[in-house]
């Protein structure tokens, strides 16, 4: 009995030199559930932080690329309109898939980076028309119809509304310089063409002539565009504005 007495008297002791211990720390054990933690703010180095202003501008040109883009994709229906080539569907989709279509909305989205809205409407929306031909080809070789036209209809109402589109776009061009009219305006004649095609089975000639327009013009102009970058300077002109938009500015 005297040994539990003794260990009772040393559990007091020893609970008693805690709670002693625990004051002179300053620690309040009746008052712990009224402790708050406060949030602490992380400081973060200033390359972690990503803002608006800090997404990339200095981007390359990226004009050539859908114009040469552009290009490549009016030869490869130029070469079936004209019949220099007898590829069908099945060769002639890939490429408009890939080159005019989905580079086209690369240069699309890089214009968005640096802010010309011109560009990145006119890429990223004709990429799409390009992508669209090829899909609407690829579904047409598949599904095996046997009259394509009938298959095709929605495509000409599709190219009424690329039709319009590409007025707009001309009218905007007028204030840039003079090749983009010129690639605008056959890239009009083109889809009417196409239109003709589609829905009354006109010949793909004037398809072709429209396009070998817009393939010759569309070169002139990416190489323009390159070169005068590489150069970093005004080496190859494409011509001055034909309306100057400003002049059209309301100031009120």
């Amino acid at each position: 009995m005297s040994n539990l007495k003794d260990q009772d008297s040393d559990y007091e002791t020893s609970n008693s030199s805690i709670s002693q211990s625990d004051d002179e720390l300053g620690y309040n054990t009746n008052k712990v559930r009224e402790i708050r933690i406060e949030p602490t703010q992380i400081e973060f180095p200033e390359s972690y932080k990503m803002t608006l202003k800090s997404i990339p501008t200095n981007v390359c040109e990226p004009g050539p690329l859908g114009l040469f883009s552009l290009a490549i994709g009016c030869c490869v229906l130029i070469a079936a309109d004209f019949g220099w080539s007898n590829s069908g569907l099945l060769l002639r989709a890939p490429w408009l898939f890939w080159i005019p279509g989905i580079a086209q909305m690369i240069a699309g989205i890089f214009e968005v980076f640096r802010k010309n809205v011109f560009g990145s409407f006119a890429f990223v929306i004709y990429g799409a028309l390009w992508c669209g031909i090829a899909w609407t080809y690829m579904h047409v070789l598949y599904a095996g119809v046997e009259d394509a036209h009938l298959e095709l209809h929605h495509l000409g109402v599709i190219c009424i509304g690329y039709e319009i589109f590409s007025v707009i776009l001309f009218i905007a061009s007028l204030g840039l310089n003079t090749t983009f009219p010129i690639i605008l305006g056959f890239i009009q004649v083109a889809l009417i063409a196409l239109v003709s095609h589609i829905f009354w089975g006109t010949s793909g000639v004037p398809i072709a002539i429209g396009l070998l327009v817009v393939c010759v013009f569309s070169y002139y102009t990416g190489f323009a565009g390159f070169i005068n970058t590489i150069a970093g300077g005004k080496v190859i002109s494409t011509g001055g504005p034909l309306l100057d938009w400003k002049k059209y500015v309301k100031k009120n």
